[in-house]
Formats: C-alpha cells, sequence, structure tokens
C-alpha cells in the first residue's frame, strides 16, 4: 500500500528546489550582468491545482509542478520549450492520483510595465497517471493519457536574470482529470554564452618582394635579367601601374659583344590581356648593366580578388647578339591584396574607392537631387540643399558610423606602409555601417554623383569631406554667416562636413567639420585633397560585379527630414537680419516697410508660410500694403496658382498703378495665360518706366513654345521680383 503521507514526502522537494534555484540565480546576478539577457531560460512553477466536473467532489487540491527550458525568439516576443511536469492529489476514501507528463510549450511574454510581462502559453503532450490505493488488496493502476492546458500570468523581474511569478489556468489529461491550476514559480534567463573577443589583428603588410634568381636565367645566355622584385598589387589602383612601375629588375651584358634589339615583356595571364613591352635600352655593350621599372597594364579582372593571394608572372625576354636572335622566359609570382586594400603613403588614394558613377550611387543621389529641385528655397546654395538632403538620406537608409577595430584610420594613418580595409560605397550602403573613411568615401561619391565637387580633408588621425559651394570668398561671406566655417581653396568656399556624425544633421556635421580644421589648419596639420584632382593620378574604378539591390528611401520621408534640417539651417544664417528687422517693427510701431521686408526675407530663403504670415499682417491693413499685396501674389505665382496671383496684383495695381514690379507680374500673369494682348500693354508700359527690368524679362516678347523656351534657358521661370519698398 502507498501511504498518502509518502506522496505528502515527495511534494515536499518542491520547496528545497525552489531554495536552489533562487541561490543560483542569486549568486549569478552578484556578477555583472552582460549586455543582453540570454535566449534560453529555465523555469520552476510549483502549485497547486482544484479538480472540476465529475471528479471535483471526489479529489481534494492537489500539489503542481513544472520545470521547463524554453528558448526566446530574437525578433518576436514569443518562445518555446519544452515541461517536464509532476502532479498529485488525493482521492477520498480511496488514495491519491499522480501524474508524470511531458509538455511541448508556445507562448508570449510581453512587457507591460518597466518592471512587469504579461505571460501566456499553451502546451500540449503526453504522459503517465497512476491511481494509487490504500487499500493493500489493491494495485496501483497507470495508464498513458494525452494532456494538455494553457495559463496566463504576470512575470517581475528581480534582476536581469532572474524573475518570480504568478500564473492560473487550465490543465486536462483526457479521459483522467482535468481542474484549475495556480502556480507560483522562477525563471531563470540564463546567460548568453559569450566568446572572448577576436583580438585586433595586426596591420596586414605586404609580403615581401620575392625576386626572381637569376639561376633562371638560361647559362649560355648573353643578356642577363635579374634580381627582379614586385611590389605587391592594390587591385584598386589597377589603371595606376600603367604608369607607375609595379617593380624593378636588372638587364646585364655580361657577353663580349654588343647585345641588340633588346625586348622585356611583362604578362600577368588572367590579370592583363596582353603582355606589357617595357621601356628598355635598345643595345647594351660588353659588361654594361642598367635597371630598369616594370610596368603593367591591367584589366578590371583584378577588381574580383577579394582575398589576397599569390599569381604568377612572366618575363619574356628576347635581344639580338651578332647575327643570332635569342629569347628566353622567367617565371616568378607576385602578390595580389584583396581589392578593398590601400596604404596611406598617400592621402589622394581613397579617391580611388569613390566611385560616383556606380550605379547604386547615381541611383540614390539622383533620386535625392530630384526631390531638392522639386521642393524649392531656390534663394539657397543649391549644392549646399542638396549636401543637406544626402546627408538625410543617407541617415534614412540607416548608414552608421562603427569603428573598424582591425583596421582605424587613426592608427594606420600613421603608418604609410600598413594595409588599411577601405569599403566601396556600395558596400557601404549594403552593410549599413562604416567607420570615418568609408563614410567620408560614401558622402563623397555622392556628391560627385549629382556634380558638386568634393575633397577629402586630413587631420591627424582622421579624415572627413568637404565640397564646393561654387562661391567665391566674396559671395559666400556675404552669404552665410559665420565666414569662420568656411575653407577658402583658390577664392572658392568649400564647407567642411563631419561624415561620422551624419545623423546628427547637417549643421552639427558642418560645425564638427569647421571646428577641426580651424584647430589643425593654424599648427599645419589639415590637409585638402579634390577629389577631382585626385583622381588624376588615383582614377576611381567600376567593380565588375552585379550591384546589390539597395532599398530606396522613402521620397516621402527624405522631404519631410530635408526640409527640417533645410529650415533649421536657414533660420541659423538669417537669425541676425530677422532680429535686426524685429528690432526695427518694435521701434517703428509696425512701420509697414520694415514688416514687408521681413516677408521678403523670408520669402527668399524659402520659408512660405512665415513670409505669408507677415505679408498679410500689412495686406488685410486699410488701406492694404501695396508691396505686400504684391509679394502675396508672388508666393501664389510661385505655387503655380496664376489666377489667384493676378488677383493680388490686380489689387496692388489699383493702390499703385505705375509701380514696375507690378506692372511687370501682370505681363507674366497674362503671358502664362497666353493673354497676349494683355501682355503687350502692361509690358509695353514697363519698358517706358523700367527699361532694364523689362530687358530682364525679355522672354514676354516671345509667344507661345519659343516664349517657353526663352524663359527657359533664362531661367526666368522659377524667378520672381520681391517688393521691398
Amino acid at each position: 500500500m502507498k501511504d498518502f503521507r509518502e506522496v505528502r514526502t515527495r511534494a515536499s522537494v518542491f520547496p528545497i528546489i525552489i531554495l536552489c534555484l533562487i541561490l543560483v540565480s542569486t549568486s549569478a546576478a552578484a556578477d555583472p550582468p552582460s549586455e543582453q539577457t540570454g535566449r534560453i531560460g529555465v523555469s520552476f512553477w510549483p502549485g497547486a491545482n482544484l479538480a472540476l466536473g465529475a471528479g471535483a467532489e471526489a479529489i481534494g487540491i492537489g500539489q503542481t509542478g513544472f520545470l521547463g527550458a524554453e528558448y526566446r525568439l530574437s525578433s518576436l516576443p514569443l518562445f518555446i520549450g519544452a515541461d517536464a511536469y509532476y502532479g498529485q492529489a488525493a482521492i477520498v476514501n480511496t488514495g491519491a492520483i499522480s501524474s508524470f507528463s511531458g509538455f511541448g510549450v508556445v507562448g508570449a511574454r510581453i512587457p507591460i510595465a518597466p518592471r512587469a510581462r504579461l505571460l501566456a502559453n499553451a502546451f500540449i503532450g503526453a504522459g503517465f497517471n497512476t491511481l494509487s490505493f490504500d487499500s493493500e488488496d489493491r494495485d496501483d493502476v497507470s495508464q498513458l493519457s494525452i494532456g494538455y492546458g494553457t495559463t496566463v500570468g504576470l512575470e517581475v523581474p528581480l534582476t536581469e536574470i532572474f524573475a518570480v511569478g504568478l500564473r492560473a489556468g487550465y490543465l486536462a489529461h483526457a479521459n483522467t482529470y482535468n481542474g484549475l491550476l495556480v502556480s507560483a514559480g522562477t525563471v531563470i534567463s540564463l546567460p548568453r554564452i559569450e566568446r572572448s573577443p577576436r583580438p585586433p589583428r595586426e596591420p596586414d603588410t605586404p609580403l615581401a618582394p620575392e625576386p626572381i634568381v637569376a639561376t633562371d636565367v638560361p647559362s649560355g645566355a648573353s643578356l642577363r635579367v635579374g634580381d627582379v622584385r614586385f611590389d605587391s598589387i592594390f587591385p584598386v589602383f589597377y589603371g595606376y601601374y600603367d604608369q607607375n612601375p609595379i617593380g624593378t629588375a636588372t638587364v646585364q651584358n655580361r657577353g663580349t659583344t654588343a647585345v641588340r634589339d633588346i625586348s622585356i615583356r611583362l604578362h600577368v595571364p588572367r590579370f592583363m590581356d596582353m603582355p606589357r613591352t617595357q621601356n628598355v635600352p635598345r643595345s647594351l655593350d660588353p659588361g654594361e648593366q642598367v635597371e630598369i621599372e616594370l610596368y603593367a597594364l591591367m584589366n578590371e579582372e583584378i577588381l574580383r580578388v577579394t582575398e589576397g593571394t599569390r599569381v604568377s608572372v612572366q618575363l619574356e625576354v628576347a635581344y639580338t647578339t651578332g647575327d643570332e636572335a635569342d629569347r628566353y622566359s622567367l617565371d616568378g609570382s607576385l602578390e595580389v591584396l584583396n581589392r578593398n586594400a590601400m596604404t596611406w603613403d598617400d592621402d589622394r588614394k581613397a579617391a580611388s574607392f569613390v566611385t560616383a558613377r556606380d550605379p547604386v550611387v547615381l541611383s540614390l543621389a539622383r533620386n535625392v537631387a530630384s526631390v531638392v529641385r522639386a521642393s524649392g528655397f531656390d534663394a539657397i546654395n543649391l549644392n549646399v540643399r542638396t549636401a543637406i538632403a544626402l546627408t538625410e538620406a543617407i541617415t534614412l537608409h540607416g548608414v552608421n558610423y562603427v569603428i573598424d577595430p582591425t583596421s582605424p584610420y587613426a592608427e594606420l594613418s600613421g603608418q604609410p606602409h600598413a594595409v588599411d580595409f577601405l569599403q566601396f560605397p556600395r558596400e557601404t550602403l549594403e552593410y549599413r555601417a562604416g567607420d570615418c573613411d568609408d563614410l567620408s568615401i560614401l558622402y563623397a561619391a555622392l556628391l560627385e554623383a549629382v556634380g558638386i565637387p568634393a575633397a577629402f580633408i586630413t587631420v591627424p588621425g582622421h579624415i572627413y569631406v568637404a565640397f564646393s559651394t561654387g562661391l567665391s570668398q566674396a559671395q559666400a561671406q556675404r552669404i552665410f554667416s559665420r565666414a569662420d566655417e568656411i575653407i577658402i581653396q583658390d577664392d572658392i568656399a568649400w564647407i567642411p562636413v563631419e561624415a561620422t556624425i551624419l545623423n546628427e544633421g547637417f549643421l552639427q556635421a558642418w560645425q564638427m567639420g569647421a571646428r577641426q580644421w580651424r584647430e589643425h589648419s593654424v599648427r599645419g596639420q589639415a590637409e585638402i585633397y579634390p577629389i577631382a584632382e585626385a583622381w588624376d593620378v588615383y582614377p576611381a574604378v567600376g567593380l565588375p560585379d552585379s550591384p546589390p539591390s539597395i532599398a530606396a528611401v522613402s521620397p516621402q520621408a527624405l522631404e519631410a527630414n530635408y526640409y527640417r534640417q533645410l529650415t533649421r539651417f536657414v533660420d541659423r544664417e538669417i537669425f541676425p537680419q530677422v532680429s535686426r528687422l524685429r528690432t526695427l517693427i518694435t521701434q517703428s510701431d509696425n512701420d509697414p516697410r520694415h514688416i514687408n521686408r521681413l516677408g521678403v526675407l523670408y520669402a527668399r530663403h524659402g520659408l512660405d508660410d512665415r513670409a505669408r504670415q507677415e505679408f498679410s499682417r500689412i495686406a488685410d491693413r486699410t488701406p492694404p500694403y501695396p508691396s505686400a499685396l504684391i509679394n502675396l501674389g508672388n508666393l501664389e505665382f510661385l505655387a503655380r496658382d496664376i489666377h489667384q496671383a493676378l488677383d493680388y496684383y490686380e489689387r496692388a495695381q489699383r493702390l499703385a498703378p505705375d509701380n514696375p514690379v507690378v506692372l511687370l507680374a501682370i505681363a507674366r500673369c497674362h503671358h502664362e495665360m497666353e493673354n497676349y494682348g494683355f501682355v503687350a500693354h502692361s509690358y509695353n508700359r514697363l519698358k517706358e518706366i523700367n527699361p532694364d527690368l523689362a530687358e530682364e524679362f525679355s522672354y514676354l516678347d516671345f509667344r507661345g513654345e519659343e516664349a517657353r523656351r526663352a524663359a527657359q534657358v533664362a531661367e526666368m521661370v522659377s524667378r520672381v521680383v520681391w517688393d521691398e519698398e
């Protein structure tokens, strides 16, 4: 007979297990928690069950316990797992029923507060149910049955790895038992197994050249080619080696008569379409020796090398001694590094990675340029507007600054022969990450792709970008509020941009770039290398691989972010003028001239809403201020609402009939509507009053398509004349 007290003794093991789990978890929690809780967890849920249905009166409150393991999905708040279940309950006047089961579990853990998670699961499995009798005359009975159930509850994490909780639910074993389940338990998240980080590799250095030794020369040859040494080949500079040597060799006449018609050809199979004839003396006297440089015209196949390798190289030697022609060949090898390899002995080399014509780069850059041209703000320098939009496009694409622990620029730039790993722009877009040189290369490529000259700036341990505004020093100083944030090179104003903080906004990147230039240029430690000039020596290459599929940036998101950043830029630039005009407005008791000038300032910088607000203040007066009506009409004209613009202009003309600006504006509206008789009436009067202004808009003398072409050529389509009286 199985005494019920023995069952209770078995159940008393539960508190001991709970205590052990708490001790283990507390010990683990004493160590500094990992940055991210592991995906694997173990749990123990002791509790009680209450029978339902027909067995409710016969079966008392029982004890249960779940011991489980779970795996948490990384992308969803779900987990899967397995539970081992034990439960027992007394049967009135009969004995006890106990269950051992295994369940597969699917569940969810959803945060509902900083220190609370909603827990829910469902489980199904199978196990044995055993009925134990108090009477010695009856044997225990066991039965295999399907089990299933579900629970919901609340879980409270006490540390990163240890949590406690309560849950309730329903549990059933088919044809045997079913009831309510209530339990309290612990969940331990096992720390993620951390592998020790890979130690940073030492900077790569090219392998030592392996000379072709003299023993390779036939013993009877009069002309000896020896001491042949090759430098390591950098695939990205494959075009560079046509004009710059890849190695050297000595050529010696060791015979007793002159050697003539000397020819040496170099060939690297696979990476050269044909052997390259070297520049050598046509003849050598007996005993004469010269050193020659070796050149190679390589093909773009070398850009497929993604891991460094050694390749064979052949030298074909031909010459004439007396009347006898001789020839032989030498076989050797040279090292070809991976296509992302570069050394920083010349900072201009990075220009070879600026692949502005890469299809991926062109697609992104031109989409950005189309958004810029369609968004107004024509008063702002186009190069600045485009640079701001490109900054936002990079940010929206999700490109982040990540220091490369294996080849940081700060270290390798001071080691001219150490090999760095640079990413091509398409790779940075694909990986969505790069260090300072990678992000600078990407930004420079996007700028160049839309015709904006870019340059690399190098300071000790760092590289970043500048772009040309296309403005002279005098023009830039009139336009920009901070002359100390501009770099002047050959009377052209350049704007420096720190590529590693593009996600903080264009203004921050500009200010950081300018500060670094100021700090280092005064010490003679800053250099600027225009990309176009660097390409003359280190031309950009086109990767032979098919371009990766890069998701397009949302035009709507780009336009919204671009508008926000451009507004910040405009606010900063015009703040001194806005402040001065607002002071004048206050001091003059709202003089409409100053209000109108403030509106014009906003309008010229693309802040149409602010401009409209200022113009409306004085256009709604009695009588209205004519210049404000003209300028409100200009806003409608730029918005292509020609009829509304004409209404404003005609109201202004009734107040100021011979105002040259309103005469021009009315003529333009009628020209848009092809009312050429009205055009002639207003435009001829303008010629009498202000012939110079009329000459600027001479397209008004033409009609139809001819007039439209003339206006487009003169860039008058999107230009208005603001009235600042």
